[in-house]
């Protein structure tokens, strides 16, 4: 996802504050998506949420609520 992040160029810090038990989760699903193989082993917590905010831009209708 190269053009999500671009040291080159204008950025901003983007934080968001979660609970422990959450952030725990997240980083636990990335390490099973780089074990099985389906993202980059040296991805990194911030590179995957830029592609999970890529992703939502391209698909606007990931916001609505799993039911």
């Amino acid at each position: 996802m190269s053009g999500a992040y671009d040291p080159d160029q204008e950025s901003t810090n983007v934080t968001a504050r979660v609970n422990d038990e959450f952030l725990d989760e997240f980083d636990r699903a990335l390490k099973k998506a780089q074990i099985e193989g389906k993202v980059p082993m040296d991805m990194t917590r911030a590179e995957a949420i830029r592609q999970l905010m890529a992703a939502a831009i391209e698909n606007p209708s990931l916001f609505a609520e799993n039911k």
